[in-house]
């Protein structure tokens, strides 16, 4: 629950098998006339490799590569950007790469080598009106006092524009543009996923881009040069400076995804603690410390439980970080499966023995630490840290009406978008049982109807019909989102047993207290659980900042990280527990 004005997208890595192929690879692409120098820059250890290609002589770098795989002496990669793929064999020397490059059903011989190439970029051939336009464009914006950096990668695909962003501030890259053009000086580049979409001029010296970028009904300025934007370390205060308690990396296997999972176990040095806590973090793709906005809620979090006589187990999402998995696949019930590991891994130590395990949620987290729990007896308490309580296609509703009143969309524009959110719940509700086609066929039809019925202002603020029906389209059919509008924790609080501690801000509007603490409070005395905590703290956010408003866009620029009152209230319920 913790999106923000921009969608975070996920970011896949995939699990390989070591082998030595790291380095830079050379080669050129010989098609219809036209040779292309193509630069592969791979890295990676523990059998797992990333790569990113360049095409010097197109002036792109940097390119994102999403899946790259090497076994048995065989390369592939491939990129959904470009609609790419390059196999490959290596040959006994580790020197030579000779395969096949694929793109748009076109396949062209192509042999790479680790020969010192000419890997520098060039500037785009001129005549080429497109040309001046591709590469790397870097600005930064600014959203009511929060900076985020991005970044677009343009390049040109067989004489079609093409591109990704990388949002670095929220440690999304790579995402996906649906649309990329530029005609007489003036670029366009449109994200289906994100409702967003930035429209800028080019001047005159071809440097510097000066545009609106629009997201969700509103605009900010974005100006872009191709010069990086390095923004400032953010030391947070509460960031522990020393660590006087035990650290361990340690890795554990969820065997229902054959992925293993990478975090950090803390406990007091001296071994002597009676309770063990694994930290759950909330949607999206989260490293172990849960960081967003140069903020570490969860490492903040887990020295203060280590100091107080807490051990923490903390770990990366899967597929983030030195985790392996999909997380682009995963729905609620993959993250649960993968907190149940972590349960599973912590009953396996000997130094656990006869210690209380317990699981602490943030958000989602919170959901799936009620899921654990509800089916998991090893699972012996829970904390629930602005956790849902309410059916989440509600919670959802809220959300989106909450956050854009604090964020100041006008009501209006609020009322259009929940009126189309709801309508568009109740027909994923209504038609469970249809494929995947027929329920984007569906969601179209309905949102095409929809829009006709909207006024002039109302398309103005939406925006281009097809555009509007592709992004929410596509976001509501994702496996993930399926499950999540159709989840009703009351389905698993109901049945938790063991004590529970849920604890929510007065001014979380992504995961409204009120509502949601009541939500809790109903379902855990349906199942006659006589060990409940329940507290709301004034003035915080959902991430549990002491604020003003709530408002999302205020995390970033609140100093502080964790509420202490608020920790000392959780650490001191865990204590004090008697197990």
């Amino acid at each position: 629950m913790k999106d923000l004005m921009i969608v975070l997208l996920t970011i896949v890595t995939f699990q390989m098998i070591a082998q030595d192929i790291n380095g830079d690879w050379n080669g050129k692409l010989s098609y219809q006339g036209t040779e292309l120098r193509l630069v592969l820059h791979i890295t990676g250890q523990n059998g797992k490799y990333q790569s990113t290609m360049d095409s010097p002589d197109q002036g792109a770098s940097g390119i994102e590569i999403e899946n790259t795989t090497f076994e048995n002496g065989k390369l592939k990669i491939a990129a959904s950007l470009l609609q790419m793929e390059y196999t490959a064999e290596l040959d006994e020397k580790g020197a030579t790469l000779q395969g096949t490059f694929i793109q748009q059903g076109v396949s062209i011989p192509l042999i790479m080598t680790k020969e010192e190439g000419e890997q520098n970029v060039l500037p785009p051939p001129e005549g080429e009106a497109n040309n001046i336009v591709l590469g790397d464009w870097n600005g930064v914006l600014n959203i009511s006092g929060t900076k985020l950096r991005l970044v677009f990668h343009i390049i040109d695909s067989f004489g079609i524009l093409k591109s990704t962003m990388d949002s670095p501030d929220q440690n999304a890259n790579g995402i996906l543009m649906d649309k990329t053009t530029f005609e007489n000086g003036k670029l366009r580049i449109v994200a289906n996923t994100l409702n967003a979409e930035y429209t800028a001029e080019l001047n005159d010296g071809s440097d510097t881009l000066n545009g609106i970028f629009e997201q969700n009904g509103r605009s900010w300025d974005l100006d872009m040069t191709r010069e990086k934007v390095e923004m400032e370390t953010v030391v947070r205060p509460q960031e522990p400076k020393d660590f006087p308690y035990y650290q361990e990396e340690v890795k554990f296997k969820n065997p229902k995804g054959g992925h293993r999972l990478a975090g950090t176990l803390t406990m007091p040095n001296d071994g002597n603690f009676e309770k063990v806590v694994i930290l759950i973090s909330g949607s999206g793709p989260q490293d172990r410390n849960e960081e967003i906005l140069n903020h570490k809620p969860f490492l903040v979090l887990s020295d203060h439980f280590t100091r107080q006589g807490i051990a923490i187990l903390r770990y990366d999402d899967r597929g983030i970080a030195a985790s392996e998995g999909v997380f682009a696949e995963a729905t609620s019930k993959d993250f649960a499966d993968d907190a149940a590991a972590a349960v599973a891994y912590l009953k396996s130590r000997k130094d656990m023995e006869g210690k209380a395990i317990g699981l602490a949620g943030h958000s989602e987290g919170g959901m799936i630490a009620s899921m654990v729990a509800s089916e998991n007896t090893a699972v012996e308490f829970i904390v629930l840290l602005a956790g849902p309580g309410i059916d989440l296609k509600e919670l959802l509703l809220l959300q989106q009406e909450r956050t854009g009143e604090a964020e100041g969309i006008p009501v209006s524009t609020r009322k259009t978008m929940t009126k189309i959110a709801r309508e568009m719940f109740e027909y994923i509700e209504a038609n469970i049982n249809l494929d995947k086609d027929q329920l984007n066929s569906g969601l179209a039809q309905l949102l095409g109807n929809l829009y006709e019925k909207l006024s002039d202002d109302g398309k103005q603020v939406i925006g281009n019909k097809d555009d509007f029906i592709n992004q929410q389209t596509r976001m509501a059919t994702t496996d993930w989102y399926l499950y999540l509008i159709r989840f009703s924790p009351d389905r698993f609080l109901s049945k938790v047993k063991c004590p529970v501690l849920a604890v929510n801000g007065e001014l979380d509007l992504q995961v409204t207290s009120k509502e949601n603490l009541e939500g809790i409070r109903k379902s855990l005395k349906r199942a006659k659980n006589k060990n409940v905590t329940i507290h709301e703290f004034p003035s915080l956010n959902h991430l549990f900042q002491k604020t003003k408003t709530g408002a999302p866009s205020e995390y970033e620029t609140l100093e502080e990280t964790f509420n202490k009152e608020a920790m000392d209230y959780v650490s001191n319920w865990i204590l004090a527990l008697e197990i």
